[in-house]
This record gives C-alpha cells, sequence and structure tokens, in this order.
C-alpha cells in the first residue's frame, strides 16, 4: 500500500502542521507565557510533552508499518 493513500500520513502531517502552528503562537505571545505562575507553567509544558510524544508513536507508526522515516530519506538526500 502506497503511504500517500493511508489516512494515517495525513493524520501525522496534520499533526506536525499543529505543532508548528503551536511553536509559532508560543514564540509570538512568549512574554505572556514567560509570566504564568510556575504550576501554570507545568501544566502548559505537560501539555507540550504530551503532544510531542503523541507525535512521536506516530512517527513510530508509520515507520513500522510503511518503513516511512523522514530523516534517513534526507540523509539520501545529502549524500
Amino acid at each position: 500500500m502506497n503511504i500517500y493513500f493511508s489516512p494515517a500520513f495525513y493524520a501525522h502531517v496534520f499533526n506536525g502542521l499543529f505543532l508548528f502552528a503551536a511553536l509559532i503562537i508560543f514564540i509570538m505571545h512568549y512574554k505572556t507565557l514567560a509570566s504564568l505562575k510556575p504550576y501554570e507553567l507545568i501544566k502548559l509544558l505537560l501539555l507540550f510533552s504530551l503532544v510531542a510524544g503523541i507525535h512521536g508513536l506516530s512517527h513510530l507508526g508509520l515507520e513500522t508499518v510503511y518503513n516511512y522515516n523522514p530523516l534517513s530519506n534526507l540523509s539520501n538526500l545529502v549524500h
């Protein structure tokens, strides 16, 4: 099966785009986020940790099922 016909691939791509958008929003509102109380900052960091972990599990699933590893694809282009 071609990976580009898989819903898991598009879910992974959208998840990555949402993570990128969250990073941009974080950078734009850094002063507001830096002034948060420690407890609120910990909750925000734990939420980001969960999101990054889920994205990593998505990478693992794509590598296992479809042998899709974007880092190896990039290294093949360089060498």
